[in-house]
């Protein structure tokens, strides 16, 4: 078997599995999705088996009629449960500050970090996308936020919400290590 062989077979694997599951989450019948998307009972069939070839037209009807992505039909399956531990977890150093991601998979303009900031050390935040919020509390210690000329003094569990569009800075004053939670929500 070839090696485009094999990446047929794979995505009719993925559009199968994808479909099957998707169809099944909205409590779908066979019937029921070949009639929202107009596509032939048998057609559809013959693409959950993962035997049929479906053609782009197909698979745009399909999309439409789950309400997805034509992306999220012929991509790879994700699982529904991720566990990561924390030794997996991707960790950034920027100077004083150890960033944790803590989402397993990229969504645009979504961010939820875990900083932990070395002892008076200033972490400067980069803008994030146009129109998001940013929500942060601080785990342990004391964080200074600054932006747009104010400051605003941060203790264990205070949470501040704020524009994560523009310029900002954390700053730890303490003698001894802070962290917070940050998490970026698009608008």
């Amino acid at each position: 078997m070839s090696q485009n062989e094999l990446d047929i077979n794979a995505f009719n694997s993925y559009i199968s599995h994808n479909i099957k599951f998707l169809r099944a989450k909205r409590n779908y019948t066979q019937k029921q999705l070949s009639e929202v998307s107009g596509i032939p009972r048998t057609t559809l069939t013959n693409i959950e088996s993962g035997e049929g070839n479906p053609s782009l037209s197909n698979i745009i009807k399909l999309a439409k009629a789950l309400n997805v992505s034509i992306d999220l039909l012929v991509s790879a399956p994700r699982p529904e449960t991720i566990l990561l531990k924390e030794n997996e977890l991707p960790l950034e150093i920027k100077g004083g500050a150890s960033i944790t991601k803590l989402l397993p998979e990229k969504i645009k303009g979504l961010d939820i970090d875990r900083v932990k900031l070395d002892p008076g050390q200033t972490f400067r935040g980069t803008p994030h996308l146009a129109g998001t919020r940013e929500y942060m509390t601080v785990i342990k210690g004391e964080i200074v936020i600054r932006m747009n000329g104010e400051k605003f003094h941060l203790l264990q569990n205070d949470v501040l919400a704020f524009p994560g569009d523009v310029h900002h800075s954390y700053e730890n004053p303490l003698a001894s290590e802070s962290s917070y939670m940050s998490i970026v929500v698009p608008s």
